[in-house]
């Protein structure tokens, strides 16, 4: 157990230097891209509610994502992290400017908003994030657990963002409860991804 938790932060430390090393112009250029081609898919088009989450400095900048969703007249929801069992929930937000500094120093939404309720059936899409996803959907997180637990029991449709340089060919590590994205977006397009 010990050898997979090594190599997948042997993997982790690898792609948060290629993060770092990313030209801040081609960033943003790779950023724009990415939420254009995000837009274009008829399951964000149909979705009423889209979970998303508020990028780190060195991450997809999803923030133009969220206030097209909001312009668009869906529902935007961010998750607020509870410190026992890693484990969080998705709170509704009317603006961005509504998020106050949470765990980890991450803005989220405040102790007033309104939870998701993944049972209710509205059609929605989450915005998966990762420090890099396989060819097969698979993602490598920062290692809490986070949305490993939580997307275990939500039944939308679920999305990978990232650049194409950080879509692996070769499988990633996994242990049987991971659960891969439908669809990983990058700045090349949208790869659709085949379940077996």
């Amino acid at each position: 157990m010990s050898y997979i938790r090594d190599i997948k932060n042997k993997i982790r430390e690898s792609y948060r230097q290629k993060r770092r090393e990313l030209a801040p112009s081609l960033k943003q250029t790779f950023d724009e891209r990415i939420v254009r081609h995000f837009t274009s898919l008829a399951s964000y088009r149909f979705s009423d509610i889209l979970l998303a989450y508020y990028p780190l400095a060195d991450e997809v900048d999803i923030r133009p994502l969220m206030e097209d969703a909001l312009a668009a007249g869906k529902r935007v929801a961010l998750p607020r992290c509870r410190p026992e069992g890693a484990e969080m929930e998705f709170y509704f937000i009317s603006s961005l400017d509504e998020l106050t500094k949470g765990r980890y120093g991450i803005p989220e939404p405040g102790p007033e908003c309104e939870r998701f309720d993944r049972a209710s059936g509205a059609p929605s899409m989450i915005v998966i994030p990762a420090l890099v996803y396989d060819r097969f959907g698979y993602r490598l997180g920062y290692g809490r657990g986070y949305y490993d637990r939580y997307v275990g029991e939500y039944r939308g449709v679920k999305a990978g963002l990232c650049y194409n340089a950080f879509v692996r060919s070769a499988p990633l590590p996994r242990g049987r409860f991971d659960i891969a994205v439908d669809y990983i977006v990058t700045e090349k397009g949208v790869r659709l991804i085949e379940k077996a």
